[in-house]
C-alpha cells in the first residue's frame, strides 16, 4: 500500500483543534468577542484591560500553545492539493506558505497581547493600549498571507477534473470569496468605531464568522478527500 498518505491525516485535525482552541483560548478567555473597542480613552481601555488581565494571559497562552495545528492543516490541504496538481504544485505550495506566515502572524499577535498581560496592572494606560492595538493591526493588516493560502486552495480545487471533484465547487469559490472578504481589513486603521473598526460589524461579524466557517467547511471535506486518495493509493 502507498504511504503518501501517512500521517496526513494526523495533520488534518490541526484544523478542527485549532478553531475549538481558538473559541475558547481567543474568543471567550481571550476578550476577543469582541475585542475592546478602539474608540475607548487609553485610562478607561486600561481599568478594563487590568481587570480582565489574568483571563487574557491563560487565553493568550492556551492559543500559543495550538497556534502550530494551523500550519499542520496547512500541510494536510498541500497534500491532497497535490493530488489535483499532478506534478505542478505551484498552487500547494502558495497555500503552505500561506498557512505558515498566518501561523506565525497569528503567534505574534497573541504574544504581544500576552506582553501587555505581563505587567498590566503597572504599565501606563498609553502603553497598554498601544500593545493591544500593536496585536490587531499586527493580526488584521498581515491578511494578504491569509488570503494567499485561500486564493490557492479555491483555484487549485476550481481546476480538479475528476468527475467527482475532491472538494464541491461551492467550497472553492467560498474559500475564494472570504480571501477577498478579508481586504476591507485595509480600512481598519482609519476607524475606531464603525463597521470597518477592529469589532465593527464588517470587519469583525462578519469576516471571522465567515473564516471560522471556512475552516470548518475544508475541514470536513479535507478528511473525505484524504479518505479517498488513500483507497485510491491502496488499489494502485
Amino acid at each position: 500500500m502507498s504511504q503518501s498518505y501517512r500521517y496526513v491525516g494526523a495533520c488534518a485535525w490541526g484544523g478542527p483543534i485549532l478553531l475549538v482552541a481558538s473559541i475558547i483560548f481567543w474568543a471567550l478567555l481571550g476578550r476577543n468577542m469582541p475585542p475592546y473597542s478602539a474608540a475607548l480613552d487609553a485610562q478607561t481601555f486600561a481599568d478594563r484591560f487590568r481587570a480582565d488581565s489574568f483571563q487574557i494571559r491563560i487565553g493568550m497562552i492556551g492559543e500559543l500553545v495550538f497556534t502550530v495545528f494551523y500550519l499542520t492543516w496547512g500541510v494536510a490541504i498541500s497534500k491532497v492539493m497535490e493530488a489535483v496538481e499532478r506534478g505542478n504544485n505551484v498552487l500547494s505550495t502558495l497555500q503552505i506558505w500561506g498557512a505558515g506566515f498566518t501561523t506565525v502572524i497569528f503567534a505574534l499577535a497573541c504574544t504581544t497581547w500576552l506582553t501587555g498581560t505581563f505587567r498590566a496592572e503597572t504599565m501606563s494606560p498609553e502603553i497598554s493600549q498601544m500593545l493591544y492595538d500593536l496585536g490587531w493591526i499586527q493580526f488584521d493588516m498581515a491578511f494578504t498571507l491569509t488570503t494567499l493560502q485561500l486564493v490557492a486552495l479555491g483555484v487549485c480545487f476550481l481546476s480538479d477534473r475528476r468527475s467527482e471533484p475532491l472538494f464541491p465547487r461551492w467550497v472553492s469559490w467560498y474559500s475564494i470569496w472570504v480571501g477577498f472578504l478579508f481586504f476591507s481589513l485595509a480600512l481598519m486603521p482609519f476607524f475606531k468605531s464603525g463597521p470597518f473598526s477592529r469589532s465593527g460589524i464588517i470587519n469583525y461579524w462578519v469576516e471571522f464568522p465567515a473564516f471560522f466557517l471556512f475552516m470548518a467547511a475544508v475541514s470536513a471535506y479535507l478528511f473525505k478527500a484524504i479518505g479517498r486518495l488513500e483507497r485510491e493509493a491502496a488499489k494502485a
